[in-house]
């Protein structure tokens, strides 16, 4: 019986030996690189905890994207038009990267010392908002909720309105 055994046990262990040989070797695909966001100089700031967080009012119409280069890789930058709620507050602008469904989304509000008294007079905004190089792709780009617009490598910005004839 032994005789038997132990052909079959070396035969087994050789099987096994060679077949996970065989097996490919856990190949993973190669991640799409998560864009790096460039400062803009409308990051949150240290001290900002210190603040109130308030609203801005976004002219979103009227907010564009800057001209795409034709590249492999597109460098975007938004200029974002608005309205802060008197000269007191500062803009601030979180963004970031792309999810899943390759949606970008920009936090647009305004800070400001609550102990200081200002004049209430609208102040208006045009900040231009760096979004890093993007690789092939279509992208969405939503502020506060709102779709601003998309952009495609090589086909270049669609606007955030539809253009009827």
């Amino acid at each position: 019986m032994k005789t038997v055994i132990l052909p079959i046990t070396i035969s087994l262990l050789i099987i096994s030996i060679t077949g996970c040989s065989l097996i490919p070797g856990g190949t993973k695909p190669t991640p799409t690189p998560i864009p790096s966001i460039p400062p803009s100089g409308y990051e949150p700031q240290p001290g900002d905890e210190k603040l109130k967080h308030d609203q801005v009012f976004l002219d979103l119409a009227n907010s564009r994207f800057t001209p795409p280069p034709v590249t492999p890789f597109s460098k975007v930058e938004i200029i974002l038009q608005g309205n802060l709620p008197d000269p007191c507050h500062s803009l601030r602008v979180v963004v970031t990267p792309p999810d899943a469904n390759n949606v970008i989304n920009l936090d647009a509000y305004s800070v400001v010392d609550p102990g200081v008294a200002c004049i209430t007079v609208l102040k208006p905004f045009a900040a231009t908002i760096p979004l890093g190089d993007y690789p092939d792709g279509e992208y969405t780009v939503m502020v506060n909720g709102e779709r601003l617009g998309l952009f495609s490598n090589g086909s270049g910005i669609a606007p955030a309105t539809e253009v009827f004839p």
